[in-house]
């Protein structure tokens, strides 16, 4: 018997694959608003899951901050690749 058969079918659906994380980050919503705190609960190529404290209020398009303490992997050419530590 499968407890979650509806998280099954849309991880079915999904382009790429989510990696479960728990990165603190900010909402810029526009305009003079403050930022609003969330945290990244999982991540993938395409999108993520927010887990904010309310949703009330959020317009329907707003720009995503959050830190990732890096170092560099390679150098070459004007470009670097760096992994998240």
């Amino acid at each position: 018997m499968n407890l979650f058969p509806l998280a099954e079918r849309l991880s079915e659906l999904r382009r790429s694959p989510r990696f479960e994380v728990h990165y603190p980050a900010h909402l810029i919503t526009g305009g003079s608003s403050p930022l609003v705190r969330c945290t990244i609960s999982d991540i993938s190529a395409e999108g993520a899951r927010l887990t904010l404290g309310t949703d009330g209020g959020l317009p329907d398009e707003m720009t995503l901050l959050f830190r990732r303490r890096c170092r560099v992997v390679h150098r070459m050419d004007g470009q670097i690749g760096v992994e998240f530590v």
